[in-house]
């Protein structure tokens, strides 16, 4: 299947090549993060120099002038922005490509979608930078990497996310096993602090409750629960994110397969890549991309501010459900100063939330909106929330797009009310 991806992979290789310097710009999140360290990490072993830029988006352009631009997690929808960079681009992303970039010079575009499959479920930004390393050197190692961003983005592991797992397991990278797929640590405290499956527990007495029915000792650590422990926790992890009125397609993300990536500094995939995601919506990306360049000092420190954002988003998701509103065919949440739009808009669509797409807005301090949009594949059958986004946004004045069950738009706050009914209008 990443046959025809590594065609172009070679254009980018053969454009890497000419040039000793490299200004790399990528999406803050941590298939962003992870995709700009697979680069970095494989231009460094070329003995090539790079810098990096941690952006939210493409809306405002990029002030490139001179050297390469490596655009990752981002730039198949704005061909606009490309189109105007007057040096060499290469783009590595997985979001569907909207329009033709009209490049100036060499150009190479590695993304899915040009490929044949799906950039949404079957491989994810940092899938697509591991192919262009791959072409690179010997960077097998870089799989395990890429995997962070394939479970930051709820994606499958199926398409061209399998091949790449399957290589990493064939190289001793990646170590695959069937279970229970949550954050390391104690389990009284993980249970409060996982987002991911999101469990609402309130408090503590909530929680003991919870394992003294399940017959579990909270002081033991996930990682050491025997298969019949684990067995009784996943199962009973289950019925509630059940009852809670979780999408039932939620639960193959947290039970079936799970990953150790052994060489890495968190050994626990799924922990990793929450921390690493946790760095960036925190403004810290630079410690998240230190994480991934396996740099130890900023273990802790990152550690630190993974727990501090989880315990966050926890609060905010109590906090602001009352106050989410129904229109005809979507759920939607008008906030400010929202820690996270789109953590928030994926938990809601995911476990509480999922029999309509939601839409959570965020009027930040400056006055500009940030809006998150995501439904589950049930919904997204239907309907694309990249184009919902898109359409809405325009008419509005704003920008928009992504994929079908996530996508996000920037409008301005006077126009929320006219872009909620157009939103609303289009998913009905």
């Amino acid at each position: 299947m990443l046959d025809m991806l590594r065609v172009e992979a070679k254009k980018a290789k053969d454009i890497i090549e000419k040039h000793d310097f490299v200004r790399i710009y990528t999406h803050y999140d941590v298939d962003g993060i992870s995709s700009s360290a697979i680069i970095a990490t494989a231009l460094l072993r070329m003995g090539k120099q790079f810098q990096i830029t941690f952006l939210k988006g493409l809306n405002e352009g990029v002030m490139h002038e001179d050297g390469l631009a490596i655009f990752t997690d981002m730039g198949s929808s704005y061909p606009e922005v490309i189109s105007e960079i007057e040096t060499d681009v290469i783009v590595i992303d997985h979001h569907f490509p909207i329009g033709k970039i009209e490049a100036k010079k060499e150009f190479a575009h590695v993304n899915p979608h040009l490929a044949g499959f799906d950039g949404s479920f079957e491989l994810s930004a940092s899938g697509s930078a591991f192919v262009v390393a791959e072409s690179l050197g010997e960077n097998y190692d870089l799989t395990a990497i890429a995997l962070l961003g394939m479970i930051g983005d709820k994606q499958k592991i199926s398409g061209g996310n399998e091949e790449i797992i399957k290589l990493g397991i064939e190289k001793g990278y990646i170590v695959q096993s069937d279970g229970l797929r949550i954050i390391s640590g104690k389990l009284s405290e993980i249970l409060k602090l996982s987002i991911e499956p999101y469990l609402g527990f309130n408090n503590d007495r909530d929680v003991e409750d919870f394992l003294k029915k399940v017959g579990l000792d909270g002081d033991k650590n996930v990682d050491d629960l025997s298969k019949e422990e684990e067995i009784k926790l996943a199962n009973a992890i289950t019925l509630r994110v059940l009852r809670n009125n979780a999408y039932e397609g939620v639960v193959e993300s947290f039970i079936g397969k799970k990953f150790i990536i052994p060489k890495e500094l968190i050994k626990n995939a799924v922990m990793m890549s929450e921390v690493v995601n946790a760095c960036g919506r925190k403004g810290a990306q630079s410690i998240g991309f230190a994480l991934c360049m396996r740099d130890d000092r900023y273990l802790e420190k990152s550690i630190k501010i993974w727990r501090d954002f989880q315990k966050q988003i926890a609060e905010e998701l109590v906090k602001r459900r009352d106050d989410v509103k129904e229109g005809f065919c979507i759920r939607y949440l008008i906030m400010e100063n929202a820690p996270s739009t789109s953590t928030i808009a994926t938990i809601y669509s995911r476990y509480l939330f999922g029999d309509k797409p939601f839409i959570a807005i965020n009027i930040k301090k400056d006055g500009k909106v940030k809006v998150s949009a995501r439904a589950n594949e049930k919904i997204a059958e239907r309907i694309d929330l990249a184009e919902v986004m898109r359409k809405a946004s325009e008419k509005v004045g704003g920008k928009g797009g992504g994929h079908r069950v996530a996508a996000g738009a920037n409008i301005s706050s006077e126009n929320i009310e006219e872009f909620i009914k157009e939103v609303d209008r289009l998913c009905c």
